[in-house]
């Protein structure tokens, strides 16, 4: 396993290219109001993935479940044939990791650490790209998560982006 950090902007790096899967934390109840999960939502339509739906609102088992897409990197938009050439070129993986119940200063150590677990299995070999995951909003400790991605992500390429305002 590779694990860089960097500063930069991980929303501008995916759309160059940089990464094939991004991921970002996220609470259980619907909720893409503030953070990174803004930028998540406006640019490759993340509100609208399976969990992402009314009917999964305050759902506990959500938590520590990853639901994921393949988009157009440009565009946001859901690829629906992951063969064509289309998801070949412009395709991006992105990925809600479902970090905690709540929203707010609530991460959820376990979900996050099965979430990651997930991750390495479904991507394997893949450029990862992060953000700070958990430690924003969320309140996580940063040295206790980056040693969890380093001993669950064991089996991919991980860039940290450090958000550069």
């Amino acid at each position: 396993m590779e694990l860089k950090e960097i500063k930069g902007d991980l929303i501008k790096l995916a759309k160059e290219g940089k990464f094939d899967v991004i991921a970002h934390g996220c609470n259980c109840q619907c909720m893409m109001g503030a953070g990174i999960a803004v930028l998540m939502r406006e640019n490759f339509n993340a509100h609208k993935f399976e969990l992402e739906h009314i009917s999964h609102r305050a759902d506990i088992n959500k938590l520590g479940q990853i639901d994921f897409n393949t988009v157009n990197r440009q565009t946001g938009n859901v690829i629906r044939n992951w063969n064509s050439f289309e998801a070949l070129y412009e395709g991006l993986i992105v990925v809600n990791a479902y970090t905690q119940f709540h929203g707010g200063a609530n991460l959820d150590y376990e979900a996050l650490q099965l979430c990651l677990r997930k991750m390495n299995a479904m991507f394997k070999g893949q450029r990862i790209g992060l953000p700070m995951i958990g430690c924003g909003i969320a309140g996580g400790d940063w040295n206790r998560v980056r040693h969890m991605i380093r001993q669950e992500l064991v089996d991919c390429d991980v860039t940290i982006v450090i958000y550069n305002r």
